[in-house]
C-alpha cells in the first residue's frame, strides 16, 4: 500500500510539472504572438533581441557539417506519423502497462516538442516576420505610374547588358566564376556594403549548406530555405552559378531578421548591384528582371498600352550573350544532377503540383509580402533617382 501511495504521488508530480510546462510555453507563445502585432515592439525586438540571439546559435550550428534543420525536419515529420501506428498498437496492448506508460511518455514528449517549435518560430520568425517593412527606411508608398515603370524596367535592362560586357570570360566566352567560397564572402561584403541604409545587414555571414534533398527542391522549383529553429541557410546544389549569388544575399536577408520575400529579394538585389564584382552585379540586375519584366507587362496589359511594352522590348533588348550566359550555366546545372542518382524522381510529377499549390497559397497568404512585391520596393527606392 505504501509503495502504491508512493508511485501515485511521483506521478502527480510528474503531471503537474507537465502541465506547468505546458501552460508556461503556450503563454510564452501566445505573449509572442500578441506582441508581435505592435509593429514597434517587433522592430525593437528584431533590431536588439534577435541578432543578440542569432550570432550565438549560428556559431555552433555553423560547424556542423550538414543542414541540421534538415535533419530535425525529417526527424519532426516522422515523429508526427508515429503516433497513428502507435495509437493503433495500443488497441492491442491496451492491457500492457509498460506500453500505456510508453505511450503516455511518447505523446508528452510529442507535446513538447511541437511547443518548443512553435515556441522558437514565434521568436525566431514571426516576430521579426511582422516588423516593419525594411524597418521603415524607404520613402513613403505613393501611386506610381505606368512610365515610372517603364524607367524601372529600362534601367534594369540596359545595367543587365553593361554588366553581361564587364564579366570576365574564358577563351570560349564562358563565365569565369569564383569558387563557392569566395563568392560567399564577396556576397558577405556586399550585404555589409548597404549596412549604413538597412542595419541588420550588419556582420557576420555563415556560409550557406548544400539542401540533402536538393534534387526535391529542385522538381519543386525551390532555390534554397532558411531555418529559423536553427539559423542555417540551405541551397538547391543544383541552382545554376549565375543564379547562386542572388540565391545566397536572398537567404541572408532572411538570416539577418529580413524574412519577408520581398524584402529579401529587393535586399539581394541591391547588395549585388552595389558590389565591386562584375558577376555579383550581373546576377543582381538579371534576376530581378522575371519580376520586373512580368509587373511591367501586366501593368501596361492593365492599361491598354501592350504596344508600348512591345516597343521597349524592341528597343531595348537583352543582349544574345545574355541568353548564352544563361542555358550555359543552366546547362552546367543540368549535367550536374544528371551524374547524381535520384532515388524519389519517380515521384518528381507529384512534388511538382505540390509545389504549384504551395507556391499559389504562399502568394495568397503573403500577398504584397510576396516575391513580386520587390518591384514596388525599387519603385519606391528609386523614387526620384533615376
Amino acid at each position: 500500500m505504501y509503495n502504491t501511495d508512493m508511485k501515485s504521488v511521483e506521478k502527480i508530480k510528474q503531471n503537474r510539472k507537465f502541465i506547468t510546462t505546458v501552460l508556461i510555453m503556450t503563454a510564452l507563445i501566445i505573449c509572442g504572438l500578441l506582441l508581435s502585432l505592435i509593429r514597434a515592439w517587433a522592430d525593437f525586438y528584431t533590431d536588439h533581441i534577435y541578432i543578440s540571439l542569432r550570432d550565438p546559435i549560428t556559431h555552433i550550428t555553423e560547424n556542423i557539417p550538414f543542414p541540421l534543420g534538415e535533419v530535425l525536419m525529417y526527424i519532426g515529420a516522422t515523429l508526427i506519423i508515429l503516433p497513428i501506428p502507435i495509437l493503433i498498437l495500443l488497441i492491442f496492448f491496451r492491457k500492457n502497462n509498460r506500453y500505456k506508460a510508453f505511450v503516455s511518455i511518447y505523446f508528452k514528449s510529442l507535446a513538447i516538442i511541437v511547443l518548443t517549435t512553435l515556441l522558437i518560430y514565434t521568436y525566431q520568425w514571426f516576430t521579426p516576420y511582422r516588423s516593419s517593412v525594411l524597418g521603415g527606411t524607404l520613402p513613403a508608398e505613393r501611386e506610381y505610374t505606368l512610365e515610372d515603370m517603364r524607367t524601372l524596367y529600362i534601367y534594369v535592362i540596359d545595367h543587365i547588358n553593361e554588366e553581361c560586357v564587364r564579366v570576365p570570360r574564358d577563351e570560349n566566352g564562358n563565365i569565369i566564376y569564383d569558387s563557392k567560397k569566395a563568392t560567399e564572402q564577396k556576397v558577405s561584403a556586399a550585404m555589409n556594403g548597404i549596412s549604413d541604409e538597412f542595419p541588420r545587414l550588419r556582420g557576420y555571414y555563415p556560409a550557406i549548406k548544400s539542401a540533402m534533398c536538393s534534387d526535391v527542391l529542385d522538381w519543386m522549383w525551390i532555390g534554397g530555405y532558411t531555418y529559423p529553429y536553427t539559423l542555417e541557410t540551405t541551397y538547391n546544389k543544383y541552382i545554376n552559378r549565375l543564379y547562386f549569388p542572388s540565391l545566397y544575399s536572398h537567404e541572408s536577408s532572411h538570416h539577418m531578421g529580413y524574412y519577408k520575400e520581398h524584402e529579401a529579394n529587393f535586399l539581394s538585389y541591391l547588395a549585388l548591384v552595389n558590389s565591386d564584382d562584375p558577376v555579383l552585379r550581373y546576377s543582381g540586375y538579371y534576376y530581378v528582371l522575371r519580376y520586373l519584366d512580368e509587373a511591367y507587362y501586366e501593368s501596361c496589359l492593365a492599361s491598354g498600352n501592350v504596344d508600348m511594352y512591345i516597343k521597349d522590348a524592341e528597343e531595348h533588348p537583352l543582349l544574345p550573350q545574355v541568353y548564352f550566359d544563361v542555358i550555359s550555366a543552366q546547362k552546367e546545372a543540368d549535367e550536374l544532377y544528371q551524374q547524381d542518382e535520384h532515388y524519389l524522381e519517380d515521384y518528381s510529377d507529384e512534388a511538382a503540383e505540390i509545389s504549384d499549390v504551395g507556391w499559389s497559397t504562399q502568394a495568397e497568404i503573403l500577398q504584397e509580402y510576396d516575391y513580386d512585391g520587390v518591384v514596388l520596393l525599387m519603385l519606391r527606392y528609386y523614387d526620384g533617382k533615376l
